[in-house]
């Protein structure tokens, strides 16, 4: 969670990128882009390190490196793990390795090391997704002192495997302990699958309780532990990092979630912003909008929340208006829903971050 303090240096670096002006996007394929990502790259470490290579185990499933449909995709890279583990038998080999986590990170790693701490490096990896890969959607939830990392696989017409939701979780935690230089257990891990029948394996990687047959696939961490600060962090760096990240985005195709944001930020004093009225102003159909954010790795909701996140946090780091005031100005159509929202962002209520600021 973020304490009043910590809202200073998160609100300079998001203004850092709000200034940072984009460079117009360069075309590129989806399938060119799925097939060169950080984690396509750390998949294919990992993978040889149990002597199997990832291009050929992609090559089974009969993708072609042009394909433009991410589902096509993203069903490729679940059927590779799915011959991975019947080729190994080994049912726990999505806790393999890269060679280095970061490298999994790619150019987020260098923000992730210049983060405050471990809260602002995961908002970043967050916010910053679809340069890991466009088939994985994050969401972050903190209430009652835990937070609960969800994530979402992109799916067509084959189910994810157990073993790609293990690899994400275990680069995932090995990365954010390399920079806290420390080790952060989670409090759960929960899968949507039915419990192996051997788990030392995994109570070995995660240390932590094991969750089965959920609903959803999420890390759940103590809050507290968010703020485990990052070493080498520098805010400087963290805010030219961001403006890199930024630039990529908008490169890779993220124009349309820049594009998205910059209409919700408009829209919000009128009310609570509706799809339907954000793809009209974008000239395109609801379907399209909505696909267009799926296959970047994002959702209209998860936009709309992030982007009152962040005017939350500078409307309560400036001060001037009231609780009531900026829950209008966030287009929320009762107060109560502002206050459970800032609950549920920063861990207080927005009367306590309002004094504190």
């Amino acid at each position: 969670m973020y304490n009043a303090s910590q809202l200073a240096p998160l609100l300079r670096r998001q203004d850092a990128t709000a200034a940072a002006a984009p460079r117009p996007p360069e075309h590129k394929p989806a399938g060119a882009a799925g097939l060169t990502n950080s984690w396509h790259k750390a998949m294919a470490q990992a993978m040889a390190g149990r002597g199997l290579c990832l291009q050929s185990l992609l090559d089974q499933q009969g993708l072609d490196p042009a394909e433009p449909d991410p589902r096509v995709l993203s069903d490729a890279y679940s059927g590779a793990w799915e011959l991975a583990a019947a080729r190994t038998g080994d049912a726990a080999i999505g806790l393999s390795v890269p060679a280095h986590p970061l490298v999994a990170l790619g150019l987020l790693a260098h923000l992730v090391l210049a983060a405050h701490d471990l809260g602002d490096a995961l908002q970043y990896i967050l916010r910053f997704s679809a340069l890991l890969s466009p088939a994985v959607c994050m969401e972050l939830d903190q209430e009652d002192g835990q937070s609960r990392l969800r994530v979402d696989i992109l799916k067509g017409l084959r189910p994810t495997p157990l073993q790609r939701y293990d690899f994400i979780a275990n680069v995932l935690l090995q990365s954010l302990n390399w920079a806290t230089a420390r080790r952060v257990r989670p409090l759960k891990v929960c899968y949507p699958f039915a419990a192996p029948l051997e788990l030392e394996r995994w109570i070995e990687v995660f240390g932590c309780e094991l969750e089965f047959n959920a609903e959803h696939f999420a890390i759940v961490f103590d809050s507290a532990d968010l703020r485990t600060a990052i070493p080498t962090a520098n805010a400087s760096v963290a805010a030219l990092c961001e403006r890199s990240a930024s630039q990529a985005m908008v490169q890779r195709g993220g124009s349309i979630q820049v594009r998205v944001r910059q209409l919700l930020t408009q829209e919000l004093s009128k009310g609570d912003p509706k799809r339907e009225t954000i793809a009209a102003q974008l000239h395109m159909s609801e379907r399209t909008l909505q696909r267009r954010l799926l296959e970047e790795s994002t959702s209209f909701n998860k936009l709309l929340d992030e982007t009152r996140r962040e005017l939350a946090a500078r409307y309560l780091s400036r001060g001037g208006i009231s609780p009531t005031e900026m829950s209008f100005a966030l287009g929320f159509a009762d107060p109560s829903n502002f206050y459970r929202a800032c609950k549920r962002w920063f861990g207080h209520s927005p009367s306590r971050l309002r004094s504190a600021a």
